[in-house]
């Protein structure tokens, strides 16, 4: 009985004076380790009764299970509406809200394009209080993308958020010949963002489909032609995450166009501990699954059908 009394007063310390472990060692004169031991059993043994409230209309569970079965890091889910823009600007601010949680001080932020990753940035406070940010753009897109969701002013946006040193790539998303990519390589300024690479902390993308229908901006602008287009099927890609496509592992299917392309590959996105995916839409559950699978992106900000549909593969 004795023992339990213990329990009880050192569990009321703990838990409704918000004395810590120390300090609770101290007052009553034993050790730290046998306190966290007596809190550890007053929860086993019921004690202790640990209730979460959890907020209505959550998907933790689903988030949980798609985090287990592809093990990355974290899964943000918001809900599907018949309306997708609803839905992409909900994807957004669920991903505004994990970046957020995530941005320390000294990180360096790398940042692609797409319409989703411009609701993400909208729903950003206009200032954030973080230390020594810089800000790489990690793709091309001069006069080949609108300007609103264009990587150089979503780029320029996320930097001035943090009063940042921004590192751009002011040169097309692909070019015409393997010879103009040698050249921009060669150019200080671009030379400069491409070294950025190697330090980027955390990686913001967007995911296009290829099947059932492609989704990259590139094609519905008219950059990738319909040529293009039929060589990537032949590849058996299913995504493209800055113009480089990859399959349903998320092995990169080394087409012709990615050695025109400028920006970042798969292969250096591996390299990066966190790579926020931000992607939704029944359309690209084959994109985001290879995505996954090829431990291309270990950060997802989906909605709930996606989700579903990933589970289920």
């Amino acid at each position: 009985m004795e023992g339990r009394l213990l329990k009880v007063k050192v569990s009321k310390l703990y838990y409704e004076q918000d004395l810590s472990k120390i300090e609770i060692s101290k007052n009553l004169r034993i050790s730290r380790f046998k306190v966290a031991k007596l809190i550890d059993d007053a929860v086993k043994e019921g004690i202790v009764k640990i209730n979460i409230e959890e907020p209505k209309n959550n998907f933790i569970d689903l988030e949980n299970k798609i985090e287990r079965k592809f093990k990355i890091f974290r899964v943000c889910i918001v809900d599907s509406y018949p309306d997708y823009n609803i839905t992409k600007k909900n994807i957004g601010k669920a991903a505004a809200n994990c970046f957020i949680d995530m941005i320390q001080d000294g990180d360096t932020v790398g940042i692609a394009w797409g319409t989703t990753i411009y609701e993400m940035i909208n729903e950003i406070p206009s200032e954030i209080n973080r230390k020594n940010v810089s800000v790489v753009q990690l793709t091309g897109g001069l006069n080949q993308v609108e300007t609103a969701y264009n990587a150089i002013e979503l780029s320029r946006r996320l930097s001035k958020i943090f009063n940042a040193k921004c590192y751009q790539l002011y040169a097309p998303a692909i070019v015409d010949d393997i010879k103009t990519k040698e050249l921009l390589f060669n150019d200080s300024n671009i030379k400069r963002t491409i070294e950025m690479f190697n330090k980027v902390d955390i990686a913001i993308i967007g995911i296009g489909a290829v099947a059932p229908e492609p989704s990259t901006i590139l094609y519905k602008d008219g950059v990738l032609k319909k040529e293009d287009i039929k060589k990537i099927f032949d590849s058996c890609a299913i995504g493209d995450i800055n113009t480089n496509f990859y399959d349903m592992e998320g092995n990169s299917c080394k087409t012709k166009l990615e050695d025109r392309t400028i920006g970042m590959d798969i292969s250096q996105l591996k390299k990066i501990r966190y790579v926020i995916g931000v992607a939704g839409g029944e359309s690209k559950i084959n994109a985001i699954y290879g995505a996954l699978r090829g431990k291309i992106i270990s950060i997802l900000a989906t909605d709930y059908k996606t989700a579903k549909g990933l589970l289920e593969k």
